[in-house]
């Protein structure tokens, strides 16, 4: 298992999400679509 740091920034419209070990960042919409998303993407880092 890798330990890593997640980032996120939380607005009304949006989540913009960073990852400090290769820094990629992502923006996903603040809703229960955008919300699935980010889970997906964030459990396919492991």
């Amino acid at each position: 298992m890798m330990n890593d740091s997640i980032g996120v920034d939380i607005s009304k419209d949006h989540l913009d999400v960073h990852r400090l070990s290769d820094g990629v960042s992502r923006r996903f919409a603040n809703d229960s679509r955008g919300h699935r998303t980010l889970i997906g993407w964030l459990e396919g880092m492991w």
